[in-house]
């Protein structure tokens, strides 16, 4: 097939980007920002499951991330997840700016730009998503549910000096008090496990 000049039309560029799950929301989102910003073509993989994008990236990542981009030097693909659980239902915009934020993430990368957040929903990238998809920095920044912290657990005490701290998680950790680096003769020790009203 010819143009009107006499050279052949270019056939769309077909999308390089592989969705792990079928989500037609996030398949649209994808599509349409790619092509904004000309990376249609890089090849990469996509997933709404955090222990799929752990899987294909080989280490955990933390659960309170809406949204990660990765390139994987030994799959050769860039890994993008988009992860649904974290994301705010009162936001109707939250799939397409997370989509929006990682892609940008992902031709960053393809430029050469490694730079990573300042601060996240205050810093360029927050900027440059709001100019790509005329959000408000507000909507971009009410994208995520707010974290829900983990209760304290456990009462630990020092042997040395008698002060209790309270973890959240068992471990072993010295009293920098009575010793700023490490010191097993001042680890803490368990005392007792904090009940769920105090």
């Amino acid at each position: 097939m010819r143009s009107g000049r006499g050279w052949p039309k270019r056939a769309p560029a077909a999308m390089a980007f592989e969705l792990a799950e079928e989500h037609p929301e996030l398949r649209a989102h994808i599509g349409h920002y790619a092509r904004l910003l000309g990376i249609e073509r890089e090849p990469t993989l996509v997933t709404i499951s955090k222990p799929r994008f752990e899987q294909w990236l080989g280490r955990r990542v933390g659960s309170s991330l809406g949204g990660a981009y990765v390139f994987s030097k030994r799959l050769d693909r860039h890994l993008i997840l988009i992860n649904l659980p974290r994301l705010n239902p009162a936001n109707p915009r939250a799939v397409e700016l997370v989509v929006a934020e990682e892609l940008i993430h992902l031709r960053d990368w393809t430029v050469g730009d490694r730079r990573r957040h300042a601060k996240h929903g205050y810093d360029r990238i927050a900027h440059e998503v709001s100019r790509l998809t005329g959000a408000s920095l507000d909507e971009i920044r009410s994208v995520l549910l707010p974290p829900v912290q983990r209760p304290f657990k456990w009462l630990y005490a020092c042997p040395g000096c008698g002060i209790t701290v309270r973890r959240k998680r068992r471990g072993t950790w010295s009293c920098g008090r009575c010793s700023p680096t490490f010191d097993r003769r001042f680890v803490f020790q368990l005392v007792g496990e904090i009940s769920a009203g105090g």
